[in-house]
């Protein structure tokens, strides 16, 4: 197969560097990117790395991430994201989990984006689904079928205590590697 992988924001210290709690996004979400760029590669597959490292804002970033993604003829535009907003510092025993959005249920991606996410459920993290989101820059303009991964939560302390930014990848990589389903 042929791949784009992308850690979805600016490196840390720049304009949408993205969620920052316990973990910061651009950090994790980039040891993620390489990790799975690795293990995809080691498998056989042609990956570009098309994250962007110098936008001048969000909008700039989202732009600069899907110019090199369609600069490609892939089978999958892969997209490494960490969320945010739930605001548990302390832990509650639970994590809040995963999820992973595709632009409709008819997008190519969807099958491997099902696999992605029970894989990353599968290493303890609740399993949140496969969204549905056509208003996210990415899934609506790259040419190729895209899937968006949001790894785990920032600021909940059970999912940061959970996750691995290696077995975090290994598990997107088997999800995308899996004929299952």
């Amino acid at each position: 197969m042929k791949i784009n992988v992308h850690a979805g924001h600016n490196p840390d210290g720049k304009i949408a560097c993205g969620a920052v709690g316990l973990i910061k996004e651009s950090t994790e979400a980039r040891k993620v990117k390489k990790e799975v760029i690795r293990l995809l590669r080691k498998k056989g597959h042609k990956v570009y790395d098309c994250t962007c490292t110098n936008g001048t804002s969000q909008t700039d970033v989202l732009k600069r991430i899907v110019t090199k993604c369609n600069k490609h003829k892939v089978d999958l535009d892969i997209s490494i994201h960490f969320n945010c907003g739930v605001g548990d510092k302390k832990g509650n025993g639970k994590t809040t989990g995963t999820e992973v959005y595709v632009y409709s249920e008819k997008s190519a991606a969807k099958p491997a984006a099902e696999r992605v996410v029970e894989e990353i459920a599968a290493l303890g993290f609740k399993n949140r689904g496969v969204k549905i989101r056509t208003d996210l820059y990415v899934l609506r303009r790259t040419n190729s079928p895209a899937m968006l991964i949001e790894c785990c939560f920032v600021d909940d302390k059970d999912d940061v205590k959970l996750y691995d930014a290696k077995k975090m990848a290994a598990a997107i990589v088997d999800g995308i590697n899996s004929q299952k389903k």
